[in-house]
C-alpha cells in the first residue's frame, strides 16, 4: 500500500505544482497589462494673448473715397517699445494701389483712420484694406465703390 500511496501524493504534489505555475503566469499577465505610474496632468502652459482688431473697426465709403476706421485691442504679445500698424490698399484690378503705416505703442485701447491717398484714382468696383501689426495679418476689409448718381 505504500507505493500507492506515494503515487498519489506525487499526482497531488504535480497537480498542486502545476495550479501554482497557472497562479504565477497569470498574476504575471495581470501585472504586466496594468500602468506602473500614473504621469501627472500638468498644468496648462500660458498663452499669450495677440493684437486683436474690435468689431467697431470698419471701411466705409465717405465722399466716394474708401476710409478705413481702426480700433486695435493690444494683447500681451504686443511689445512693449511699440509695433508698426499697416495698411495696404487694394484696388478692383486685385493689384496694390496704395499702403500706409502707423507706429503704435503702449498698451491701451487705440483709434487710428486711414484714407485712401489723394493722388490714387478711386474706380468702381470692389476696394479690400489689408491690416497687419508688425508683419502679422489682423484681417481684411472690403467695400463696393459705387458710381455717385449725382455726379
Amino acid at each position: 500500500m505504500t507505493p500507492r500511496r506515494g503515487a498519489r501524493s506525487l499526482r497531488a504534489a504535480r497537480t498542486t505544482l502545476a495550479g501554482a505555475t497557472a497562479l504565477v503566469v497569470l498574476a504575471a499577465v495581470l501585472v504586466s497589462c496594468m500602468p506602473l505610474y500614473v504621469p501627472p496632468v500638468p498644468e496648462a502652459p500660458s498663452v499669450a494673448v495677440g493684437a486683436r482688431l474690435s468689431d467697431a473697426s470698419e471701411l466705409t465709403v465717405a465722399g466716394g473715397r474708401p476710409r478705413l476706421t481702426l480700433t486695435l485691442v493690444p494683447g500681451d504679445a504686443l511689445v512693449s517699445s511699440g509695433a508698426w500698424l499697416a495698411v495696404q490698399w487694394y484696388g478692383p484690378a486685385n493689384t496694390q494701389a496704395a499702403s500706409d503705416s502707423v507706429w503704435v505703442e503702449g498698451r491701451e485701447l487705440s483709434v487710428h483712420a486711414f484714407e485712401l491717398p489723394p493722388d490714387v484714382e478711386v474706380v468702381q468696383g470692389e476696394w479690400r484694406a489689408v491690416v497687419s501689426l508688425d508683419g502679422v495679418l489682423l484681417r481684411q476689409f472690403r467695400v463696393d465703390v459705387t458710381a455717385d448718381p449725382e455726379a
